[in-house]
């Protein structure tokens, strides 16, 4: 018979001290692993234990507190518990291991072969005496073996992990704990259909309904055997070895030295338990992290795998747009660059949750809409009561979109931003009525309009009324970077990558308007003057001269656009488009949310050179 240390994990195949001691001296014997149990069941039950949490939840506290009762060096902190622990392995009848030696008749040893103690168990020489005069008396040749260093293998705690998370959701029933278990690698998923899964949920959708209507088998036998494990650990008679077994069971486990371990740490949890009966998953998951802390990781073999063979390039495959309508956004997109609009519109593809800077533009136009659904006009008004207002207005909507910024900071410094830039659009405002008055006839105004057979639509800031003229004047906020001037607006649209006003003026002409002038009003820096980019629509322009704020635009220029605009939206919805290349233009990747994921991106002239 070979008798080996406990801290081998069973890897031996031998019997512990304790399992042999027990049927010797006919009494109860408690392991190592069994004492630190009773340990951390009577320090986490027992109120009188004044011992700090951190304390009692460190992994080598029970350690401690064993060593302190064998060598009678209890310090005073540790007093009350080792006086419970003595009282009640008294009242059990029960001995520890060096006890058991003591008090073992030699008489009673029947063994046909040899004894061999493992050089561990016999280090002390009051234990290699021990069992000495336990061989000698009893007749039976004995022999200390080597089996090397006591300390644990290097194990894969990566299914420990897993375990504890099955448990975690046995007693929890909590989405976040079923997709941690989903993550293990005994849950038979493949890591990549996991994440899917995971990414097919997102934050709202319980992951066990996702699994459940889709067609994938490895997830489908996840979640029933996630079911059945559940119910194995709510049995009113439940112990930790049945739930952990059941665990092993129901999941592929293919770790039978790591199984065994579980096993026996389930096991002497469960001993434990005459000492304080009633258990939870959390009590078991703490078992499981003090016992295997000293336990070396053992990374995933990862070596093994062969990569997956080469996959021949897909036959291209024209790409239908998803919408059957169109928006000026999406018209710029397609022109600035092909494959952003094919990332944004044909794919969906997730962007990031936008900048403090979208979040400014956002709470800026919605105060604006509460200020001119409210004040229409401003010839012959109270400057101070009407500035009142407006920074009520900014104050208000920026309050509302507060939990958008990231930082409390970063809401105050684009609030104070947003309230000084409001008070430069307001002496604007006053001033424009003053030299020629309007009235505001619509904000966030809709526009739908039919051209060409393609249904565009979109939505208007402002729309602002002549009263001298009855002409109608299409405004447009731009809290971001524009054009500097109305000649650099015009060659954006002359050059068919910017239908935006274009497209409002054809919006509202179909609806009865006389639209005369289009305007950009530049609401970014508190620091300038709000100077409008302003285009004049006439009959017939004139070349622009200089880089003044105000031009002019041709109706024909305007219907060149609009022709664009169709041709764009018939290129988009014919199903004939197999490829989307990348803009030749670095500029317009510097702020685009898919550079990372576009392989084909030019790159800046000083990015060319750097490496």
């Amino acid at each position: 018979m070979l008798l080996v240390d406990e801290r081998r994990f069973g890897d031996a195949g031998g019997t512990t001290p304790a399992a042999f001691l027990t049927e010797l001296v006919g009494r109860r014997v408690l392991g190592e692993g069994e004492r630190r149990a009773i340990v951390r069941r009577l320090a986490a039950t027992r109120e009188d234990v004044a011992l700090p949490a951190h304390v009692r939840s460190s992994p080598s506290f029970a350690a401690r507190v064993v060593e302190a009762l064998d060598t009678d060096a209890v310090p005073a902190p540790l007093e009350t518990l080792v006086a419970h622990l003595r009282t009640l392995t008294a009242f059990a009848d029960a001995l520890d291991v060096r006890a058991a030696l003591r008090v073992a008749p030699a008489g009673s040893i029947r063994l046909e072969e040899g004894l061999a103690l493992d050089a561990a168990l016999a280090a002390a020489d009051d234990d290699r005496f021990a069992w000495r005069r336990l061989a000698l008396e009893a007749g039976v040749p004995f022999t200390i073996e080597d089996l090397g260093p006591p300390a644990p293998p290097a194990l894969d705690l990566a299914l420990v992990d897993g375990v504890m998370a099955l448990l975690r959701f046995a007693a929890s029933q909590n989405d976040a704990d079923a997709r941690a278990a989903l993550a293990a690698p005994q849950s038979g998923v493949a890591p990549d259909e996991a994440r899917t899964l995971e990414n097919t949920a997102g934050e709202r959708a319980p992951l066990l309904e996702v699994i459940a209507r889709g067609t994938s088998a490895p997830a489908s036998q996840f979640a029933r055997a996630l079911a059945q494990f559940s119910a194995a650990y709510r049995l009113p008679d439940a112990t930790a070895q049945s739930v952990v077994q059941a665990a092993c069971a129901l999941f592929p486990f293919d770790d039978p030295a790591l199984q065994g371990a579980l096993e026996r740490i389930a096991r002497d949890f469960d001993a434990a338990r005459a000492f304080a009966d009633a258990w939870e998953a959390a009590d078991l998951i703490a078992e499981f992290t003090a016992e295997f802390a000293p336990v070396p990781r053992r990374a995933r073999p990862v070596g093994e795998l062969a990569p997956a063979p080469a996959v021949a390039d897909e036959a291209p495959a024209p790409v239908v747009t998803r919408k059957l309508s169109f928006s000026a956004s999406s018209l710029n997109a397609y022109a600035e660059c092909r494959r952003k609009w094919w990332f944004r519109y044909a794919c969906a593809a997730v962007e990031d949750r936008g900048s403090s800077a979208s979040f400014y533009g956002i709470a800026f136009h919605a105060a604006l809409e509460d200020f001119h659904g409210v004040h229409t006009r401003f010839d012959g008004v109270d400057a101070v009561a009407l500035g009142d207002y407006l920074d009520y207005c900014v104050a208000n909507a920026f309050d509302r979109h507060r939990t958008r910024f990231d930082a409390a900071v970063e809401f105050e410094l684009q609030k104070r931003r947003a309230r000084r830039t409001a008070k430069k659009y307001l002496s604007w405002l006053l001033e424009r009525a003053r030299r020629a008055p309007f009235e505001v006839i619509g904000c966030e105004t809709g526009a739908d309009v039919e051209l060409g057979g393609h249904r565009f639509i979109g939505y208007i800031d402002r729309l602002d009324r002549d009263d001298a003229t009855g002409t109608v004047t299409v405004v447009d906020y731009k809290t971001g970077s524009i054009a500097t001037s109305a000649a650099e607006y015009l060659a954006e649209v002359r050059a068919f990558r910017e239908f935006q006003l274009p497209f409002y003026y054809w919006a509202r002409t179909a609806e009865g308007d006389v639209v005369t002038r289009l305007a950009l009003i530049p609401l970014k820096d508190a620091l300038l003057d709000v100077a409008p980019i302003e285009l004049e629509v006439v009959t017939t322009s004139r070349p622009p001269r200089g880089n003044g704020a105000v031009g002019e635009i041709a109706v024909w220029e305007l219907e060149r656009a609009r022709e664009r605009m169709i041709a764009l939206a018939g290129e988009l919805a014919g199903g004939e488009l197999t490829t989307f290349p990348a803009t030749t233009d670095p500029e317009a990747c510097r702020y685009c949310a898919y550079a990372l994921a576009c392989r084909e991106r030019p790159l800046a002239l000083e990015e060319r050179f750097a490496r």
